[in-house]
């Protein structure tokens, strides 16, 4: 599995010859809620084989038009989203897969499971576990800390440390005790200024647990 990090809670995945976005926000045109933006680590041009891109809910950091609609219209991959992530998205409605928090399926040769998040905050926030060839990346998308994510097992978790509608690192900490990963790397911090955390401190606690840590910096791969 080689994951790149895209910045925030963005991540490109390569998985059992699959390759996956989650929750890809690589426009570069300022926003007036987030004025000290930390810029993406790559732009979506650079996106020619993707198999399928899967985004978490609606919020803007997350749901990102332009790159989406660039990425699905180019590769003519399957965009998987709850219903109300989907709407209003300019990509051909055959492209278009909305899902539900229990829902499995298998899609492009990946087995999928729509897991609960605990997002408030959003009209209808999700997670994904997939799993090709017997490896399974977690994306949590944004959420809380959660009695049900007792129920999460994959090789490797991303998960949001920054606070602010989130786990920050403690609840995190709590999280990925609850939770069977191999491998955790944290996601949604630091990327503006209301979501600041310190991911040292996060991978020095998680390392007392049974699950690896490890912290990407924008743009940096990894290769488990």
């Amino acid at each position: 599995m080689e994951l790149l990090y895209l910045g925030h809670s963005g991540f490109s995945v390569r998985i059992g010859g699959k390759h996956v976005l989650f929750d890809p926000w690589l426009s570069k045109d300022s926003n007036s809620k987030t004025p000290r933006r930390v810029p993406p680590a790559a732009s979506a041009s650079q996106f020619r084989d993707v198999d399928a891109v899967f985004v978490s809910h609606e919020h803007f950091d997350h749901r990102d038009p332009a790159t989406l609609e660039q990425v699905v219209t180019r590769n003519m991959c399957q965009i998987i989203a709850p219903l109300e992530t989907l709407e209003g998205l300019n990509v051909p409605e055959r492209l278009k897969m909305a899902v539900s928090e229990g829902e499995r399926f298998t899609i492009q040769g990946m087995d999928v499971q729509v897991v609960a998040a605990k997002h408030p905050q959003s009209v209808h926030a999700v997670g994904y576990i997939v799993t090709v060839g017997g490896q399974s990346v977690y994306h949590s998308g944004d959420t809380y800390d959660f009695f049900d994510l007792s129920r999460v097992s994959a090789d490797v978790g991303l998960v949001p440390i920054g606070g602010t509608y989130t786990m920050d690192v403690l609840a995190a900490i709590t999280a990925v005790k609850r939770m069977r990963l191999k491998h955790v790397v944290p996601m949604h911090y630091n990327t503006f200024d209301n979501i600041q955390a310190d991911a040292k401190d996060f991978a020095s606690r998680v390392k007392q647990t049974k699950t690896l840590p490890h912290v990407m910096q924008p743009g940096e791969s990894l290769e488990i």
